[in-house]
């Protein structure tokens, strides 16, 4: 009789311990399923939200590129001014006569400067590489003007090299134009193929040339911006910074040209929403350009 009541009780001690057992499994795998499906819901929100976000994102974008193009379309009927705009974080555009052609003066030392820097980032050269001065690179076909502005004119050249940083340097911060023919004749013109090459794929030319439209002046200035070397920073601190597009109430890093009636601005606006802005004049005052500046700021910043 005890040994009945000793293996009933085993078994139902058995019988219990096995329920409770599996009880305690399926509870660890109920709450499992129930934390990854609580988790998978996470993931599905937190992308929905992303991809809200980012739709969010384009549509203002959208929104700040229709407001410019709205405004550039009260001077499409103006033929001496041609302005291009991209927002930076999404690409979207605005122009009015964007690819009409403008005497750039020395918003056409873009190029050049994009050039060299890509050739220092590819290891062709580097900031330190020196160059002497050559008489023969003033005389280039689309060379700048021996005067003008900048401090290498009034120096002499006789037996003088000068570095990479110095010659691009000058070229950004003083607009000087012998420092950017140095460039143009070691550089660009030296690898004249790559450097074609290069403007075809960066500002759709096949060739050099002072002459640029609003938007191939955009594509140069946003390159340079994009290469992040020290170029972008000699833009924000050019003699020209506060002038036409710099008198925005933000950081610009641009570069002006100007000769005669060409009154030229090419920028990186560094607002909240950055973006690249050219401005390419025929017979335009800076009061002018700076005005048409503010009105795009006004609803691309």
């Amino acid at each position: 009789m005890n040994v009945k009541r000793v293996t009933v009780l085993g078994a139902l001690v058995l019988i219990l311990g096995g329920g409770l057992y599996g009880g305690y499994h399926y509870y660890q795998k109920t709450s499992q399923a129930k934390q990854q499906a609580a988790s998978t819901q996470k993931q599905v929100d937190k992308a929905t939200k992303e991809s809200s976000s980012v739709t969010t994102s384009k549509k203002t974008s959208s929104s700040r590129s229709q407001a410019v193009q709205k405004i550039l379309d009260q001077y499409h009927n103006q033929k001496n001014i041609g302005v291009a705009y991209t927002d930076l974080s999404t690409g979207t555009t605005a122009s009015t006569n964007g690819d009409t052609m403008f005497y750039a003066a020395s918003v056409a030392k873009l190029p050049i400067i994009a050039y060299v820097q890509r050739e220092i980032a590819t290891g062709k050269i580097s900031w330190e590489t020196k160059f002497a001065y050559a008489d023969a690179a003033n005389s280039l076909p689309s060379a700048m003007v021996i005067g003008g502005t900048g401090t290498l004119q009034n120096e002499n050249h006789q037996g003088q090299s000068y570095s990479v940083e110095d010659l691009t340097k000058r070229a950004v911060e003083q607009s000087d134009n012998q420092a950017s023919n140095q460039l143009y004749y070691h550089v660009a013109n030296a690898n004249s193929q790559g450097f074609s090459a290069y403007l075809e794929s960066t500002v759709g030319a096949k060739t050099y040339s002072k002459t640029m439209s609003a938007k191939q002046a955009n594509q140069a200035i946003i390159s340079i911006w994009k290469q992040d070397q020290k170029a972008s920073q000699w833009l924000e601190q050019t003699n020209w910074a506060h002038d036409k597009i710099g008198s925005l109430p933000v950081t610009v890093a641009h570069k002006i040209g100007i000769n005669g009636a060409a009154n030229n601005d090419a920028a990186i606006v560094l607002s909240n929403h950055k973006f690249a802005l050219t401005i390419m004049t025929d017979g335009w005052s800076d009061e002018q350009v700076a005005q048409l500046a503010q009105k795009i700021y006004a609803v691309a910043k």
